[in-house]
């Protein structure tokens, strides 16, 4: 179980992004927390929680999410920089 010190950012209202299972998905962006006996889905381009009516698009369609598109775009220009 995630430490509140090891999260990204504080919950707030943690029913709205408790799912029951271990979410996954090959975005890049995406990362799972174990918290209270449930997971919990992060976004790293949002820099915010998903809520749980939203974590099985992420899993599932991922390859078209815009966000996702953004990051890749934002690392790509960073690794120009570079």
């Amino acid at each position: 179980m995630a430490n509140p010190e090891n999260l990204p950012k504080r919950i707030y209202y943690a029913d709205i992004y408790q799912v029951s299972y271990r979410p996954s998905s090959g975005c890049e962006f995406f990362e799972t927390y174990e918290v209270g006996g449930a997971y919990v889905a992060y976004c790293r381009v949002l820099e915010s929680y998903i809520v749980r009516s939203k974590v099985s698009k992420c899993e599932k369609q991922y390859m078209t999410c815009p966000f996702r598109r953004i990051g890749l775009k934002l690392r790509e220009s960073r690794e120009r920089a570079a």
